[in-house]
């Protein structure tokens, strides 16, 4: 049914106020507007939620599906200009739902949000904002598994997807305050862990946790 190539600018490569014009057009029952939404938001769906599962074939249903009912319902969705949010948070509920079909044990808060191997930058590499060796990669990454799955989360939201933090607490049903605790602790852990590393941005970072 849908077609998104993975191929697609990354999301400060469109303006928030394109993005609300063809959430619009997408709502009126534009099928251009409604493919071009799916082509500009699948790839970073498609790296957030492959951060939860690395099943290939349930993370692509849970888009299909998310997809499918953003146009079969798209006539009671509401006009927002907090888009990606609504999408992440609504892709999120549906990985769970399906991870839950077959864990009894699963909840919420138990999901793994996994540092999973791919060719995508990774939300690290944006956050540090510099290329990084095959060595400094595998160091980050073992220091990012120590983070508990929430820091790595918020850590992914805030510098790859480059959301708010307000848009961070929408997503993962929390306060605002909470999401700047969980960056806080997180690049924390990873600065007093790799000070030569994080030198550089420190003063950026932590100004960036609490400016909104």
């Amino acid at each position: 049914m849908l077609k998104p190539t993975l191929s697609q600018p990354s999301p400060s490569a469109w303006e928030k106020t394109d993005e609300t014009l063809l959430w619009q057009q997408f709502r009126e029952g534009q099928t251009d507007a409604f493919q071009a939404l799916v082509q500009h938001f699948y790839r970073e769906l498609h790296f957030y939620g492959s951060r939860f599962t690395r099943d290939s074939d349930l993370l692509k249903d849970c888009l299909q599906d998310l997809f499918l009912d953003l146009w079969t319902y798209r006539s009671k969705i509401i006009q927002t200009n907090y888009i990606r949010p609504y999408l992440y948070k609504s892709l999120r509920r549906k990985i769970y739902r399906e991870l839950m079909r077959h864990s009894a044990e699963i909840s919420n808060e138990d999901v793994t949000f996994d540092d999973v191997s791919s060719e995508e930058i990774t939300a690290e590499q944006a956050l540090i904002r510099t290329e990084l060796s095959d060595y400094q990669t595998a160091r980050l990454n073992a220091l990012l598994a120590q983070l508990s799955d929430r820091q790595r989360e918020a850590i992914h939201l805030k510098f790859y997807a480059e959301l708010s933090n307000d848009e961070i607490a929408e997503i993962l049903s929390v306060n605002k305050q909470s999401v700047a605790n969980l960056l806080h602790r997180g690049l924390s852990r990873l600065r007093e862990s790799w000070p030569s590393l994080l030198s550089m941005v420190a003063g950026w970072l932590l100004g960036e946790l609490f400016s909104n």
